[in-house]
Formats: C-alpha cells, sequence, structure tokens
C-alpha cells in the first residue's frame, strides 16, 4: 500500500507555503529536523503534484535529485509527462536519472522524439538515455543521430554521446556512417566529430577492427580536438599499431596540446622509457617540460 501524508503535516505544509517570509532552504531545513525522511518524501511529492510556483518545484526537484528518495520516482515521472515548463521538465528529467530504472525509458523516448519540444528537454532525455538505457534507446538514438533534418546540433551531439555511454558497440557502425558523411552535413554541425570520437573512447573498442579503421582517419583531422580524442581512443585500444599512431603525434604534429596528450597516453601505455626517450631526444622544449612534470609527480615516489 503506498504511502500518504497524514492531514497535520499537509496542514504544516500548506501554512509554511503560504507564509509571506517563506524560503524554500529553510522550509526544508525545518523538514528534515521535524520529520522522517520518508514523510519528506512524501511532502516533496505533494508538492510537485500541487505547486505551481516554479522556484519551490525547482528547489524540490534539485532535493529529490540530492536525497534519491525512492518514493519519488512516480510521482517525479508523473511530473516530466504533465508539467509544460520546458526547463523544470529537462531539470526532472536530470533528477530521474539518480534512479537508474529503465521504466522512465517510454518517456524519455517520447521527450527525445518530440522535434517540437524545447531543444532544452530533448538533450536531458538523449543524456538520460544514454545512461539509463532500456528498450529502444539504441535505435531512438541513432535516428537522432543519423537525421540530416534534425536541426539541433546540442541534441545531435547529446545523442552522440548518449550512444557511447550506453556502450552498445553496435555505435561505430553509425560513427563510421557520420564521419563518412557530405562535408556539408558536418559542417553545419561543427563539434559532431569532436563528440564522435569521444564516444567511441567510451566503447570497448579492442577488437573492434572498425573502430581502429575510423581513429587512423580521424587522428589526421584537421581540429586539434578531434586528433587529441582519437589519441584518448587510441590509448584505451593500446596496441602496437595504436601505439605508434600515438607516437606519431607526439613527434610530428604541430599542436602543442595533441603532443602533451601524446606523451600522457603513450606513459599510460608503457612506463617511463618514453618519458626518457623524450628527456634525451630531439624534442621541444615544451614537451621536454612535460615530460619532466610527469616524472616529478609519478615517477620520483617509485624509485
Amino acid at each position: 500500500m503506498d504511502k500518504i501524508l497524514s492531514q497535520d503535516i499537509i496542514l504544516y505544509v500548506e501554512k509554511e507555503l503560504s507564509s509571506k517570509d517563506f524560503n524554500c532552504a529553510s522550509f526544508f531545513s525545518v523538514l528534515k529536523n521535524k520529520y522522517r525522511a520518508i514523510d519528506i518524501a512524501l511532502i516533496c511529492n505533494y508538492i510537485l503534484e500541487k505547486s505551481e510556483d516554479s522556484k519551490l518545484l525547482s528547489f524540490v526537484i534539485r532535493e529529490v535529485k540530492m536525497n534519491k528518495y525512492r518514493h519519488n520516482f512516480n510521482s517525479l515521472l508523473s511530473f516530466i509527462k504533465n508539467t509544460q515548463d520546458d526547463d523544470l521538465k529537462a531539470l526532472a528529467i536530470k533528477a530521474i536519472c539518480v534512479y537508474k530504472d529503465s521504466n522512465v525509458a517510454p518517456v524519455l523516448l517520447e521527450c527525445l522524439q518530440d522535434k517540437n519540444s524545447n531543444y532544452r528537454v530533448r538533450f536531458s532525455a538523449a543524456d538520460a538515455l544514454g545512461k539509463i538505457g532500456g528498450k529502444n534507446a539504441f535505435e531512438a538514438l541513432k535516428y537522432v543521430v543519423c537525421d540530416e533534418e534534425e536541426k539541433s546540433a546540442y541534441v545531435k551531439e547529446s545523442a552522440v554521446v548518449a550512444l557511447g555511454n550506453l556502450g552498445d558497440n553496435r555505435a561505430i557502425d553509425v560513427f563510421s556512417s557520420i564521419l563518412s558523411s557530405k562535408q556539408i552535413f558536418l559542417d553545419k554541425f561543427a563539434c559532431l566529430k569532436e563528440r564522435v570520437v569521444e564516444a567511441i573512447s567510451k566503447l570497448d573498442n579492442t577488437k573492434d577492427d572498425k573502430a581502429l579503421e575510423i581513429l587512423k582517419i580521424s587522428i589526421f583531422d584537421p581540429s586539434a580536438q578531434v586528433r587529441i580524442n582519437s589519441i584518448e581512443a587510441l590509448m584505451n585500444i593500446n596496441n602496437r599499431e595504436s601505439y605508434q599512431l600515438i607516437y606519431e603525434r607526439l613527434v610530428l604534429d604541430s599542436d602543442f596540446e595533441v603532443k602533451k596528450n601524446a606523451l600522457i597516453a603513450l606513459y599510460n601505455m608503457s612506463d617511463r622509457r618514453i618519458l626518457d626517450e623524450v628527456l634525451n631526444g630531439d624534442f621541444q622544449n615544451s614537451i621536454k617540460a612535460v615530460a619532466q612534470e610527469i616524472i616529478d609527480e609519478y615517477e620520483d615516489d617509485n624509485e
């Protein structure tokens, strides 16, 4: 049987909410000293259902997210379905992620697929699906990623990141198709390649030749950030070929940040010898300084 608030608590809450001097933080501070956790959870449900005060609702949603009250799940889900306030809906979607409950997936799918909805709601829905998963999550995210008529770069990028978070290696084929897209499409979504390569690094690519083939191309991308993301993904693959590709960026790349990330990756993939090679070799002083910093921070204690 569901727990319900006593009439005495309802009267107290209504009295406080109607006070001229009402303050959200002070109100909840008093509640935590006055009532049990289950009662506070039920008070949150009551406010989610009854209140139209956006400031109060925002505070309550954050309170629910922070405390992970299990009794708030259904009320939060109902709130997402019914509220017309896009900011509050996006906030509630982020809050409901903490439950890791795939029963919310159908509502998230509906939010994501509604192109008339505010981009913040769809962005949050994509992000949540990547964290929660659930039936049809992969297909829905794939559709958004590949949809050339999708207008929101934020939503598309969020869907790419979410596919990586799902950990489903079918995403490699999706990512490959994106990077093979027409330049006009990639120009329209300028940061999409960065997000794609970043997402690849989150997948299990140790035995996936397709991922390596993608990264062999992306590590030469004109964008320094794409090259940096490619280095991270290659580091996770960690085989002889990926090591060599990263080493070439250390030696040949014109961008300092790319070189720095290449050195750190090579160190993580091997041992101190790469640092000594840099210090004793024909490398820029700025890169030698990075090698020395790594030795000072991580190696001296082990000697």
